[in-house]
């Protein structure tokens, strides 16, 4: 699938999972586009990967995304490849209002979810009007598919991340888009660092983690649906054993 990519536009690349893949994607002599909120960083990035582009955007103000892609596009017209990677996880539980916040639930939940969907809705015209093979691609969890008490909000904006590329998935059969999820087990990343839960399970080293998915992205496109990665890959498979043989005689029906 990766010879597929050759313009990559990913949203979320100054740090952890991002970060990882844009040096991996530029290490194999693709466009890389990231986006990211820290100018500083992006700054940084540019100057060690020559040839690498930034772009500095926050997905969670969701009114500007329009002109954001608007202008993302008129700039790098030939953007085969979108990955919206970027996410917030805070930790918390609702048994006292000290223990999160409204204002934490709102920007999770756009961040996460709300700015993912509306990215989609502006560019998958762009990938169907390429007359060649587009991906849109979003970074789910493992913890879409079993929540974990500790994160109320993530969780759930993660199953939803989930529903959402199934359905689009649907949607676009047909077309020269391909629409895959990426689905990362707990590995160890910026935001490990601010929700360390060693006690509970060890986290997969970043490098690992990008290069088994590499392997995953190797397949054909059409034959991707959820990239998992360890627990990730556990729990996506089974989602897909019981899911599966209703998907396709909805399909088939359809």
């Amino acid at each position: 699938m990766t010879s597929s990519m050759s313009t990559i536009l990913l949203f979320g690349g100054t740090g952890g999972i991002g970060e990882s893949f844009a040096r991996a994607f530029h290490g194999m002599g693709k466009k890389v586009i990231i986006t990211g909120r820290r100018e500083s960083r992006l700054a940084a990035l540019a100057k060690a990967l020559p040839g690498l582009e930034t772009y500095t955007m926050d997905n969670s103000d969701l009114a500007a995304l329009p002109s954001h892609v608007k202008t993302i596009l008129s700039k790098y017209p030939d953007i085969d490849t979108v990955w919206v990677n970027s996410g917030i996880q805070y930790q918390g539980n609702f048994l006292s209002l000290d223990n999160f916040s409204d204002e934490k639930i709102i920007k999770e939940t756009n961040t996460n979810m709300t700015a993912p969907m509306i990215l989609a809705r502006h560019f998958i015209p762009h990938l169907l009007s390429l007359g060649r093979e587009g991906t849109f691609m979003i970074t789910s969890s493992g913890l879409g598919y079993v929540p974990m008490a500790l994160f109320p909000v993530y969780c759930p904006t993660k199953a939803a991340i989930h529903s959402f590329l199934v359905g689009l998935r649907e949607s676009l059969n047909g077309t020269n888009v391909n629409v895959i999820e990426i689905a990362p087990p707990y590995v160890r990343t910026d935001l490990d660092a601010e929700n360390r839960m060693d006690k509970l399970a060890t986290p997969m080293e970043l490098d690992e983690y990008t290069n088994k998915t590499l392997e995953v992205l190797q397949k054909p496109a059409k034959e991707i649906k959820e990239a998992g990665v360890g627990f990730a890959e556990m729990v996506s498979k089974k989602w897909r054993e019981a899911y599966n043989p209703f998907l396709h005689m909805r399909h088939s029906q359809g």
